[in-house]
């Protein structure tokens, strides 16, 4: 008997976070849960997070789609979210009400555990292992929940090794759809040894021995917050190194160059947390409306600007604002 929602044979256009492991595997998840009921894919497009706002408004989807770990859009047939900054239009947000196929939930961990804690339930299934270890291990990676910042820049684990082929490369769209096809229906040991993954993270750990000294000296402590200027330069591994270099800090800013925009990422130190923590994601929504696109989790977020002027006094005004967050 079909359960209410399903629409049976469709083919969707799947928006996601483009360039981030939680992103593919929440589509990956996604999928596995789709194939049970003969639903299939169109396109995948990755998008980068927070979304162009005026683009996203205006976007007219011409087929059935689905989003995930991205932006809320009214249009999506299917739409799951854990960002608590995910509505960017006041009558969505007001319009919303979740449902079997519209779901925001903030204090997930990664969106990938939301698909699949509430899909699960609702059609009461025991997905296969692989399905299982992959949920379990975006919780980790995408929620920062290693030990230390030993652990965290560990690459033995096959999740790591698949999470680390997607930072700061800049996977293409081709490489993003055969990782997802790969862990909807595949261990994670088999997918960290396909070709393409492995060529990816082995250059990504060799980008690391050529980063770590730039890193070191691009670092700046400001009271507690430690300033990665990036800039235009290629660095790998420069989520967790502030921490690394600077345990003491509370807060990090990496400012780097992608693309045409300046985007400043902005974190909470895992292992050293602040007790009068900043809602990261709410404060860089409210406080830039220069910026292309800013937004994300109470603990991470991110800007986008359009010069360097830009970035660099928003990294002032962040760094200070943090320094009162401490």
């Amino acid at each position: 008997m079909a359960e209410a929602g399903w629409v049976f044979e469709m083919k969707y256009d799947i928006y996601f976070h483009g360039g981030c492991f939680d992103g593919a595997a929440s589509v990956a998840t996604l999928l596995y849960f789709l194939r049970l009921r003969g639903d299939s894919y169109g396109k995948f497009i990755p998008l980068t997070h927070p979304v162009n706002k005026n683009w996203w408004k205006k976007l007219k989807m011409k087929n059935p789609s689905a989003i995930v770990d991205i932006t809320h859009h009214p249009l999506a047939a299917i739409w799951f979210d854990h960002h608590p900054t995910t509505f960017i239009d006041k009558k969505w947000e007001k319009n919303f009400k979740p449902d079997l196929w519209h779901q925001l939930n903030t204090k997930s961990p990664s969106c990938t555990s939301l698909i699949y804690r509430h899909l699960t339930k609702n059609f009461k299934i025991r997905p296969p292992k692989y399905i299982t270890e992959l949920a379990r291990w975006l919780d980790i990676t995408d929620a920062a929940g290693f030990k230390n910042v030993k652990e965290a820049l560990s690459l033995k684990p096959p999740a790591m090794q698949i999470a680390k082929s997607f930072v700061d490369l800049k996977p293409p769209a081709s490489y993003a759809k055969s990782v997802i096809l790969a862990l909807s229906e595949s261990p994670l040991a088999k997918v960290a040894k396909l070709k393409e993954v492995r060529k990816r993270f082995l250059k990504h750990k060799n980008g690391i021995k050529k980063s770590w000294p730039e890193i070191k000296k691009r670092l700046v402590l400001k009271d507690k917050v430690a300033i990665l200027y990036g800039m235009s330069k290629r660095l790998t591994a420069a989520r967790f190194a502030p921490y690394y270099f600077y345990p003491e800090s509370k807060y990090s800013v990496r400012i780097l160059k992608r693309g045409k925009f300046f985007v400043l990422s902005v974190g909470i130190n895992p292992w050293n947390r602040p007790k009068n923590q900043a809602h990261i994601g709410r404060y860089l929504e409210k406080s830039f409306s220069n910026a292309v696109s800013a937004g994300g989790h109470s603990v991470a977020g991110a800007a986008a600007f359009k010069t360097k002027k830009e970035a660099l006094e928003a990294v002032s005004k962040i760094a200070d604002y943090l320094n009162n967050h401490v």
